[in-house]
């Protein structure tokens, strides 16, 4: 009798430490995750997506089998995905998605055998996709993309070398312009928020390394702005210290806040870190309540942040996580 009591005592007491130790790992961030309606294509990685008129439209990317070029629109209010019209050309992952005056955009990627450099544009309206002038740069994958003044802008990425150079597509004259490279920097696998007037580029690799240097780009002035490096840890003017330099994460933007979710870092990660440009600091949040992932796509509608797919190992997602950066923790939604 003694010895079933002392079992059970044992049993409730690894609960208990359980329960304090997951506790730990939640009350001290701040941060919501609350799950989603599931994509409704396939589970895959390394997605493009854009947003038009408060809808976020994500497809291609890799299924651990096939490059994917059908297309899916995320309407925030229903809370539904509907497919729409598939990306012309070839299958893709490591494409790149903006949106300018109210059309999407999609190009370069890998198609398993090439880089591409072929280019697209999405008319919401009329559900159709028209070709438009190939990028300028070398045909790559694994670039940042961003959308500032109704230009859109690709940078970095892996052509066979890693990347700096950065290129500038004006929708009204169908033309690519070369613009300032980043100042150091070369990556692929990065990622990129846009906050304000400036576009933030941070993470990915190079040279089989993680990359470090974290950069503004004005929309204004086209030029480069070194920020506050991503790994610091060893810099003692600092008083906060963090490391979390790594690639294939999600990034978003809110709130007049940038994020990075999940990605692979020692290992895949669940980590989320909040970017203030007020302060030029970095504050880890509640981690990604879904299971670690590499490639996974983020993206913000209304003012509220979602990151969906991914891939574990062979394992690609199909589910999709909403994100409060100020709500408590629930672990029952």
């Amino acid at each position: 009798m003694l010895m079933r009591y002392l079992k059970g005592y044992s049993l409730l007491l690894v609960a208990s430490l359980m329960a304090c130790s997951k506790s730990s790992t939640t009350t001290d961030k701040i941060g919501n995750w609350i799950k989603r309606s599931e994509f409704e294509g396939v589970g895959r990685s390394a997605a493009a997506s854009f947003v038009i008129d408060n809808k976020a439209y994500v497809g291609t990317g890799y299924d651990g089998e096939n490059r994917l070029q059908d297309f899916w629109v995320y309407d925030v209010d229903l809370n539904q995905w509907t497919q729409k019209a598939a990306l012309p050309g070839v299958g893709r992952s490591g494409a790149v998605g903006m949106a300018m005056a109210g059309k999407g955009y999609v190009g370069t990627g890998y198609d398993g055998l090439n880089k591409l450099s072929d280019f697209y544009q999405y008319d919401p309206a009329s559900n159709t996709w028209a070709r438009k002038a190939d990028f300028a740069g070398t045909a790559r994958y694994g670039a940042v993309s961003f959308a500032l003044n109704d230009k859109g802008y690709i940078a970095t990425g892996y052509d066979g070398n890693w990347l700096k150079d950065n290129w500038r597509y004006d929708p009204a004259s169908n033309a690519w312009t070369q613009v300032q490279s980043l100042t150091s920097g070369k990556r692929q696998d990065g990622n990129a928020f846009v906050i304000g007037n400036k576009a933030y580029v941070c993470m990915g690799t190079a040279n089989g390394t993680y990359v470090s240097d974290f950069y503004a780009f004005d929309g204004g002035t086209e030029t480069w702005t070194a920020l506050r490096a991503i790994d610091n840890v060893s810099d003692q003017s600092y008083d906060d210290n963090y490391n979390f330099k790594g690639s294939g994460a999600a990034a978003f933007a809110m709130r007049g806040l940038g994020y990075i979710a999940t990605g692979t870092k020692t290992g895949l990660s669940t980590a989320v870190w909040e970017y203030n440009p007020g302060t030029d600091l970095w504050v880890q949040k509640t981690d990604f309540e879904g299971a670690a992932r590499n490639g996974a796509t983020g993206f913000t509608v209304k003012d509220r942040g979602f990151v969906v797919l991914g891939t574990s190992s062979s394992q690609p997602f199909d589910n999709m996580f909403e994100f409060d950066p100020t709500a408590p923790y629930n672990q029952y939604d």
